[in-house]
């Protein structure tokens, strides 16, 4: 994990989506220090990335990016509907704090994973995602260095999947279901971020 640390958000995004792979990345990495070119422009002179799928990375890396207010803290919101996931970061920015949404798995890695931005100070989890799904993500979460501490705030439309959480002993912060409103959703993201890392749930009895 080491080489990937040291990655850029865009070659970690597409490392992630597996569009480059790590060889072609460090070989990016490493003509951009002797030239001083973008990553991205570089790897697609080397043939890695088509222009399109270029053009796509560099709009997805934007959206978790969030907008450059560096002295506000980043909030990483996942879910795969981009509608409610701009709702959501609507609602944070609109409470302070620089947003960050990504759409999949993948996005939510990379994002977590680069150091541009830093790891968040909250992350907030829809559990519907399309791959393997919020719970199993949540497992990496916590077993990853860079977000083993970091609070996570679960929003979902799936209630019912608390007790797994739970089972599963997955330190988490708050348990939300939606809908809810603004003011809760702030109220609870501030006091995740307060508290700092979370304490494993207790299993459902």
């Amino acid at each position: 994990m080491a080489d990937q640390d040291s990655c850029a958000l865009l070659g970690q995004l597409l490392l992630a989506q597996g569009t480059i792979t790590p060889e072609e990345l460090r070989e990016a990495l490493r003509r951009q220090q002797s030239t001083g070119q973008r990553v991205g422009d570089i790897l697609a002179e080397m043939g890695a990335v088509a222009p399109r799928q270029l053009e796509r990375a560099l709009r997805v890396q934007a959206r978790l990016r969030g907008k450059p207010e560096e002295d506000r803290p980043f909030v990483l919101v996942v879910d795969d509907d981009p509608e409610v996931g701009a709702v959501v970061a609507d609602i944070l920015c609109g409470g302070g704090y620089r947003v960050g949404v990504a759409q999949n798995e993948a996005e939510a890695m990379a994002a977590v994973m680069a150091p541009d931005p830093p790891p968040p100070a909250a992350i907030v989890l829809d559990l519907g995602l399309p791959e393997y799904g919020g719970i199993e993500l949540l497992t990496v979460f916590r077993k990853a260095g860079q977000t083993q501490d970091v609070p996570v705030v679960v929003l979902t439309g799936r209630p019912e999947l608390e007790a797994d959480i739970r089972n599963r002993r997955l330190a988490i912060s708050a348990f939300l279901a939606k809908p809810i409103s603004a003011r809760q959703l702030l109220a609870v993201v501030e006091q995740a971020i307060r508290d700092g890392s979370p304490s494993c749930a207790a299993p459902a009895s």
